[in-house]
């Protein structure tokens, strides 16, 4: 898990209820750019939380916004520490998952409509 993993495994957790593995997030990370060591870094990270997800209720919003805005946050500061190319790669990164879930609820939405 990583900064991709906090914001698509996030979103894949609470909204899908499935989480990638550790490699498939470091690979998506590198694959977007960011270096070996930062995702690598972004991906312990998110292990830190891996089980606080698993655990987290279907319906329990809150909870689960709560463990991501903390995952969220450490993962940021950690990226603030990386080389700036890492924290531009990063940051697509994060907006791509964000268009992509954006996308993905609302042709959800639609469909429940």
């Amino acid at each position: 898990m990583c900064k991709l993993f906090v914001a698509v495994a996030l979103l894949a957790v609470v909204y899908a209820h499935q989480m990638p593995s550790a490699d498939e997030m470091k690979a998506k990370l590198v694959e977007g750019g960011v270096s070996e060591a930062a995702a690598a870094g972004l991906v312990e990270i998110g292990d830190k939380y891996k089980s606080q997800f698993q655990a987290l209720t279907k319906g329990d919003h809150e909870a689960g916004k709560k463990v991501f805005d903390s995952m969220k946050s450490e993962s940021d500061a950690y990226i603030a520490t990386q080389s700036e190319a890492d924290q531009t790669a990063y940051k697509a990164f994060v907006e791509k998952a964000k268009e992509h879930f954006q996308a993905h609820k609302e042709a959800a939405a639609a469909e429940s409509a």
